[in-house]
């Protein structure tokens, strides 16, 4: 044990004193900042209005889309819109003018005024149009499937209270009678309704997801280049001589772990005080509601991912004897990863079904589908508890297998490993 916390004292402290990682480690939480913020900055300015000519077959039913349009309660719902602040008003990005002259020739004239940038778009939308439920949307760029729904929305109220407006009701009946009936989502567990939405869920997830990636791709490839440049500078003949491969191995890999830990843990607090003012405005944000086993969970198994696939790439750093030959069998490790992601949808509708059940018990699967169980719906604590202890137990197994690889594997000069040389050094290792 005290060999072991020897290399792992030395692998850290090698690391994290250089330039390299106090540059990155405080500089990189400053660039994400500006490459998140930048380009909405970009984007908004110069920003003009965009000139739409609405044209349609009456003054008065021109006028009457235009309000529509213009009206928030058209782009969202009520709570929606009071809740979201930061999306622009329909009247800060349209000017609307009305055009009655519903001609072929007019057509003709405003797509040349297209052309020429006089105007930005037009919509046709006569009577003619209306009865054959085709109106267009003419622009120099495509309508976004977000603003074609707008209109939609709204020249079907106006024609809905235009026709009830004929059978007698006034505008205030056809508007109560119009307004859209909201269907609240409510999760019930262990007896008790939640109100946290699907998105807020949904969110919970993909942070672990991108967490886990950014780890293993970030500093796995960080201990597999370790264990190559031990080997390729043979000091490990030395080191072999006064530790057991498997007490270098774990020292190694809990080392160079806890160097990407520290990193990860500076860069969440770093972006957690730039960011929490603006994220605890937006709704999903505010809808998060972490529960304490929530929150153990989602560290134990980012840990034990996090150390597990670490183990994988020092496994393959003690099998490889070139970064290049490492580089080419990283698709053994990330694929268990793109497995769990494509698997997130079925666990999120069915996360009881027998298939995701027994898919959250491997441990190469476990830190993200296990965990999307359990923000979906809390599995049998004996379920949570297997999983974790087959997960330390393959971590534990696979020390043992990369040390013996590498026991022998360190000692072999410009030999590349196959399947039958490595099953050779694991049984000179074991003996």
């Amino acid at each position: 044990m005290r060999n072991t916390w020897v290399v792992l004292r030395r692998e850290y402290l090698e690391r994290v004193r250089t330039r390299t990682f106090l540059v990155l480690t405080l500089l990189a939480p400053a660039i994400m900042t500006a490459l998140m913020i930048l380009p909405a900055k970009l984007a908004t300015m110069n920003e003009k209005p965009e000139h739409i000519v609405i044209v349609s077959s009456t003054q008065q039913f021109g006028e009457t889309v235009k309000q529509h349009l213009f009206a928030d309660s058209f782009l969202s719902d009520e709570a929606e819109a009071e809740e979201d602040t930061s999306k622009p008003k329909p009247e800060d990005r349209y000017t609307i003018d009305i055009d009655t002259n519903a001609t072929e020739t007019e057509r003709a004239n405003l797509q040349q005024k297209i052309d020429a940038h006089n105007i930005d778009g037009f919509i046709w939308l006569t009577d003619d149009a209306i009865a054959a439920h085709k109106v267009t949307w003419s622009a120099r760029e495509m309508a976004s499937a977000r603003d074609k729904a707008w209109l939609s929305d709204s020249v079907n109220q106006i024609v809905q209270q235009q026709e009830l407006s004929k059978q007698g009701l006034t505008a205030t009946q056809s508007a109560e009678l119009l307004k859209p009936v909201k269907v609240d989502a409510i999760r019930i567990e262990r007896g008790r309704e939640t109100k946290s939405s699907g998105s807020s869920r949904f969110l919970e997830i993909t942070i672990m997801v991108m967490l886990i990636y950014v780890a293993v791709l970030l500093y796995g490839i960080s201990v597999m280049r370790s264990v190559l440049e031990e080997k390729t500078s043979r000091i490990m003949e030395v080191l072999l001589s006064s530790a057991t491969s498997t007490e270098l191995m774990t020292g190694k890999i809990l080392g160079v772990g806890a160097v990407g830990l520290t990193q990860i843990i500076v860069w969440t607090v770093m972006g957690g005080v730039i960011a929490l003012p603006s994220m605890a405005a937006q709704p999903n944000f505010a809808d998060l509601q972490l529960s304490p086993v929530m929150m153990i969970s989602f560290v134990l198994y980012f840990l034990l991912g996090y150390l597990l696939y670490s183990t994988m790439y020092a496994t393959i750093g003690a099998i490889t004897t070139t970064e290049q030959e490492g580089q080419q069998l990283q698709f053994l490790i990330v694929m268990p990863l793109v497995l769990s992601v494509f698997m997130l949808m079925p666990v999120i509708r069915t996360p009881d079904s027998a298939m995701v059940m027994w898919l959250s018990l491997v441990p190469f699967f476990a830190p993200i589908v296990m965990y999307a169980r359990i923000v979906i719906q809390t599995p049998p604590l004996w379920q949570i508890g297997l999983s974790l202890l087959l997960m330390v137990g393959t971590i534990a197994g696979l020390v043992v297998l990369c040390a013996r690889i590498y026991r022998v594997g360190v000692l072999i000069y410009g030999k590349r490993a196959n399947l039958p040389e490595i099953m050779k050094w694991l049984k000179y290792a074991k003996a």
